[in-house]
């Protein structure tokens, strides 16, 4: 057997809850993986301001896969990157617009919002070292927009407006349903998966030697890309279908175990 080289995993609810909590086992288990050769490297739908926050606090070094795998960086260096086509960019702010559905576009490492809804805002950047500016997005020049994030709290509404977009721009986009009301948009090349593609190409490992954990529907092709497939909690049927490896929950500590016993 391989030995397993990287654990790459999702953030939130997979490495800490969603109040930004972490067991003191999880702790424990990430400063030894800080002092062995194995590496953790962090996969994520938050932007790179949130991203390295959390490698901050951990203590990690090397590259994060944000923007739910759009971008692969390391400090200042983007690595590989897929964003959305920019003549795109405005359809999708105007559809989302008739639907009056709060929307955040990424550009330029910013996160920008067109209302600021406090509430919605302060449970998405609280405690995940992110910030946001107000403007109107006509009038912000798109260049390698990496992702937009429609948050939708009705659920009817979460359903119809999944699948009108998936079906509007099926090849083109990928859809996919991150948390119970965050539903992300990026170009049909750019997913957790495909940046593990390329990660497993830059540092020359084999299947085997990767570990992949999640939680949603949004780390399903990261845990295909990975030998050992790790389902946190029951957010996702089709994570959990193809996980061989599952823990209840966060705080079961089950996922550091199954680590430990890997590595």
């Amino acid at each position: 057997m391989a030995k397993v080289k990287l654990w790459i995993s999702d953030i939130d609810g997979t490495l800490m809850n969603y109040d930004g909590s972490v067991t003191e086992k999880m702790k424990e288990l990430i400063k030894k993986i800080n002092s062995s050769s194995a590496k953790l490297v962090l996969a994520t739908g938050r932007m790179f301001m949130g991203a390295r926050h959390a490698q901050k606090r951990f203590n990690l070094s090397g590259p994060v896969v944000c923007y739910q795998g759009a971008v692969v960086r390391d400090e200042e260096k983007i690595l590989w990157q897929s964003p959305i086509k920019n003549e795109l960019v405005p359809e999708i702010i105007d559809y989302l617009r008739k639907k009056k559905i709060h929307t955040h576009l990424y550009c330029f490492d910013t996160l920008y919002i067109e209302d600021d809804d406090k509430r919605i805002m302060s449970e998405y950047c609280d405690g995940r070292g992110t910030t946001y500016k107000v403007v109107n997005f006509d009038e912000i020049q798109y260049k390698d927009v990496p992702k937009i994030l429609a948050v939708i709290e009705n659920k009817d509404l979460m359903k119809e407006v999944k699948k009108e977009l998936s079906e509007k721009y099926k090849g083109i986009l990928t859809i996919v349903q991150s948390s119970l009301k965050y539903l992300e948009i990026t170009d049909l090349h750019a997913s957790k998966g495909e940046a593990l593609k390329f990660l497993k190409k830059y540092w020359n490992l084999s299947d085997c030697e990767v570990i992949a954990s999640g939680d949603q529907d949004n780390d399903i092709e990261m845990l295909k890309e990975a030998h050992y497939k790790v389902c946190v909690g029951n957010n996702s049927k089709g994570l959990y279908d193809i996980a061989n490896y599952h823990s209840k929950s966060v705080d079961s500590n089950e996922l550091v175990d199954i680590v430990e016993g890997l590595i």
